[in-house]
């Protein structure tokens, strides 16, 4: 029967091992779960301000980024002022510069006019010093001998002659 004795239910031994087994959960539980849960729930922490951190660092860069384009964008508006405003008074100091050369221009036009009007006035109050010199001649001739047709015809083509020798 010692057999049976292995085999047999002993229902103190269960008892033993149910406490055995309830003092070792309660003491791995205090020791070893409690300890691992707290050091994952603080690994768990440390990843989600990780992450945490990553997101606002992205929202940082995504601002930064978009102040940047408005910068560049407002950089380029007023590139693209000055650039107007310089072709503006470029164009302006161009026009001004024509504008003055049209004036002197015309100063100068008016001037060579008024030179000529005086040169053409002094040639022909010589021309008719002259021709009046050359009449006063003719007359003189004309008195000192009788005027005949021919001879009239003769003073007019030396006179003709004269002028044209002159000028």
């Amino acid at each position: 029967m010692q057999s049976l004795d292995v085999i047999s239910v002993n229902l103190w031994q269960i008892l033993i091992s149910l406490a055995n087994l309830l003092v070792m959960f309660l003491i791995l539980k205090h020791f070893l779960f409690k300890p691992v849960m707290k050091m994952m729930a603080a690994r768990q922490a440390q990843v989600d301000k990780i992450y945490d951190d990553a997101n606002e660092d992205r929202t940082q860069a995504a601002d930064m980024k978009q102040e940047y384009e408005q910068r560049l964008a407002t950089a380029r508006e007023e590139a693209d002022g000055l650039v107007r405003n310089a072709v503006t008074t470029a164009q302006r100091r161009g026009d001004a510069i024509v504008a003055e050369a049209n004036s002197q221009a015309s100063h100068i036009k008016q001037k060579a006019e008024e030179e000529i009007a005086l040169e053409k006035k002094q040639m022909l109050m010589s021309v008719r010093s002259e021709i009046s010199d050359m009449a006063v001649s003719i007359a003189s001739k004309v008195v000192e001998r009788e005027i005949q047709k021919e001879d009239h015809e003769n003073f007019m083509d030396e006179f003709i002659r004269n002028v044209g020798e002159e000028s």
